[in-house]
């Protein structure tokens, strides 16, 4: 994910290996998780800012992969990122906004485009 943060661009990215599963901020690992089967899937992180602050924030990951999925993507299903106040980033299973069925979904399409 690119975050622009006080001006400056920074790359925050999830990497999951055979045991460890890392959170990376412009490739210096912030947090881990470590484990065969049951990994931790939320990752607070404390990220210092040039101008002398700092931005805590909360990356939650559903890593829960479709076993029949043979294609060898590895894409999480949900991805959600908050700081203390707001949401930065929800997709998937963790946007808590998204239409349950696709006339609200056509609604809020039609809306968008001015169409209605």
């Amino acid at each position: 994910m690119k975050l622009s943060i006080d001006g400056e661009l920074h790359i925050l990215r999830w990497r999951r290996g055979w045991f460890v599963d890392e959170v990376l901020f412009d490739d210096r690992r912030v947090a881990t998780s470590q484990g065969l089967f049951a990994r931790e899937a939320f990752f607070g992180f404390d990220i210092n800012t040039g101008a002398g602050g700092s931005t805590k924030m909360v990356l939650l990951i559903d890593a829960n992969m479709a076993w029949d999925e043979w294609t060898g993507e590895m894409r999480p299903p949900g991805v959600r990122l908050e700081t203390a106040a707001e949401t930065l980033i929800a997709a998937g299973s963790f946007d808590t906004e998204r239409p349950s069925t696709f006339r609200d979904l056509y609604d809020r399409a039609v809306k968008s485009l001015g169409l209605s």
